[in-house]
C-alpha cells in the first residue's frame, strides 16, 4: 500500500483526494493547504488528518508520495520541498512556470531518488488512447496535419493564477500531440495576445509547429470563448479523425464512410493516479515522467520565444 498525501485543497486537489481514497493500492493519509479552512474541509470530508505545513505532515504521517495541486506560480517551490523531504511527486500542470524553474527541477531530480510524474491528464483519456492505437494501425495512412483547439471563458488569472493561457490550456494539446506522434516538433512559433485586464500572461495563443515527417500542427487556445471547447482533428492521406475530449469520443471520416467507434468511458484522473501509484510502488520511473515533461515544456518555451510577426 502506497501512503499518499495531497498538497493543495482547491477543486483539483479535492479530486485527487477523492480518487486516492478509492484506489485499492493507495492510502490517503493527509491533505495540506496553507489555508486552514480548505485543509480542514477536505480532511473532514475524507476522514484524514489535515495540515497547513508540508513538513509537519511528513513528520507525522511519513507518506511515500504526494500529489501537488497548488497555484502554478507556487508549483516549483512546493515540489522542491517535497523532493527534499524524500517524497515521490505527481505535479499538476504546468509543473513549472519558467525555463529557469525547469532547469532547477531537473537538477533537483538528479540529486533525489524519487518518482516524478507530470499531471498530463488527457494522456489517460480513453479517446486519446484509442486515437494512438488507430494511428499505429495506419488507419489514417500518413499523418499530414493536426489541429487542436482548447478554449473557454473563465480566466484562471481571476483566481490568482499568474500564468498565461499557453501554460494553462495549450500545454494539454502540446503534450497530446507529442504523445500521439511520438516526438516533439522540429520547429515551433507562436502568436500571443493579452486582451483582458488584470495580472497574468496572455489570454490568446496560437502555436504553429512542424513535426518529423513534415507533419504540420496548429494549436489555438484562449480565455475568450463563451463556451468551453476541447477538440483535436488529425488529417492523413486516408482520412481524418476528430477527437472530442470531454465526451471521450472520436469520429473517423474517409472518402466512403463515417465511423464513430464505441469507447468505454473512464475517468482520466483515476487512470493517471493509478499509473503514478503503480510506479511508486514498483520504484520505476514512468514513461510519462520528467523527460517527457521536459520535452513538452521546452517546446512551449521555444514557441513562446519564436514570435510570429503578423
Amino acid at each position: 500500500m502506497v501512503k499518499v498525501g495531497v498538497i493543495g485543497c482547491g477543486w483539483f486537489g479535492s479530486a485527487h483526494a477523492r480518487v486516492y481514497k478509492a484506489l485499492g493500492n493507495a492510502q490517503l493519509v493527509a491533505v495540506v493547504d496553507r489555508e486552514k479552512s480548505y485543509a480542514r474541509r477536505l480532511g473532514e470530508l475524507y476522514h484524514v488528518n489535515y495540515y497547513t505545513s508540508l513538513e509537519e505532515m511528513v513528520s507525522r504521517e511519513n507518506p511515500d508520495a504526494v500529489s501537488i495541486a497548488v497555484t502554478p506560480q507556487n508549483l516549483f517551490e512546493v515540489t522542491k520541498q517535497a523532493l527534499e523531504e524524500g517524497l515521490s511527486v505527481l505535479v499538476e500542470k504546468p509543473i513549472v512556470s519558467s525555463e529557469t524553474e525547469l532547469r532547477d527541477l531537473e537538477r533537483l531530480l538528479n540529486r533525489h531518488n524519487a518518482i516524478f510524474m507530470p499531471g498530463f491528464i488527457e494522456i489517460f483519456n480513453p479517446a486519446v488512447e484509442k486515437l494512438k492505437g488507430l494511428i499505429s494501425e495506419g488507419r489514417l495512412g500518413d499523418i499530414l496535419s493536426l489541429w487542436s483547439r482548447r478554449v473557454g471563458r473563465l480566466p484562471k488569472k481571476s483566481i490568482g493564477w499568474k500564468i498565461g493561457v499557453s501554460l494553462d490550456l495549450a500545454i494539454h494539446e502540446m503534450y497530446v500531440q507529442i504523445y500521439v506522434l511520438g516526438s516533439p516538433p522540429l520547429k515551433i512559433s507562436s502568436y500571443t495576445a493579452k486582451l483582458l485586464n488584470g495580472e497574468g500572461g496572455e489570454d490568446l495563443a496560437i502555436f504553429i509547429s512542424k513535426f518529423p515527417g513534415g507533419v504540420t500542427s496548429t494549436i489555438a487556445a484562449n480565455w475568450l470563448t463563451p463556451s468551453g471547447l476541447r477538440e483535436m482533428l488529425l488529417m492523413g492521406t486516408e482520412g481524418s479523425i476528430m477527437v472530442d475530449y470531454p465526451n471521450q469520443s472520436i469520429k473517423i471520416e474517409t472518402t466512403d464512410k463515417t465511423e464513430q467507434p464505441r469507447i468505454r468511458k473512464e475517468e482520466p484522473l483515476r487512470g493517471e493516479l493509478a499509473y503514478f501509484i503503480e510506479h511508486v510502488k514498483n520504484g520505476e520511473d514512468p514513461e510519462i515522467g520528467f523527460r517527457y515533461a521536459r520535452d513538452v515544456l521546452n517546446t512551449l518555451f521555444t514557441g513562446l520565444r519564436n514570435k510570429l510577426d503578423i
